[in-house]
């Protein structure tokens, strides 16, 4: 995982992107236990020309081959052994969790990770059966940030869907105001 983090940041630092954060299993697996996943999920910052209404991945692709990653295991790239899934950051709530991720340094190696309460907002809004259960995980965090979420959940219209599945999967609803 470590040179994964090492390429990402060097990803960066040439220009390819201008920001990502890892997201998914991956990300909450970091503020936790660690999680089963098939991929490391990466959320993306690409420059897109003005007016542009496809945002292609293509020069993260031809930058990977350049540096001899090229073979896929189904969607993701395989990067240092481990398939990456390499996804540009497009919602407003996905945006928003690049730009306030987390730096974290691990065995000397940093790398952006998505903050619990964006991982769960993300996890709500996409609303697959293997998300219920990361909302679940996420909120008993002991970190978790009750009233970022809140914010998070005011700013992107999600409060009406976290009552109903609060209620649904056994949760406190109540959150602090936002």
């Amino acid at each position: 995982m470590q040179s994964v983090c090492e390429v990402l940041e060097q990803m960066v630092a040439d220009g390819v992107v201008t920001s990502y954060a890892i997201g998914g299993a991956t990300a909450a697996g970091f503020h936790g236990e660690p999680l089963a996943t098939r991929d490391i999920d990466v959320f993306v910052f690409l420059d897109v020309a003005e007016g542009s209404l496809l945002i292609s991945l293509e020069p993260v692709f031809q930058w990977f081959a350049a540096k001899g990653f090229s073979d896929f295991d189904e969607e993701g790239l395989l990067v240092c052994g481990f398939p990456v899934q390499f996804l540009p950051a497009s919602t407003p709530i996905e945006r928003e969790a690049v730009e306030q991720a987390i730096l974290i340094e691990w065995e000397g190696i940093r790398m952006r990770v998505m903050r619990p309460e964006h991982l769960a907002a993300i996890a709500l809004s996409v609303g697959r059966p293997k998300d219920r259960a990361r909302v679940v995980y996420l909120c008993a965090l002991p970190d978790f940030d009750r009233l970022r979420f809140a914010e998070i959940l005011n700013l992107h219209q999600l409060s009406d869907r976290w009552q109903e599945w609060s209620t649904g999967l056994g949760l406190d609803p109540k959150l602090p105001p936002g």
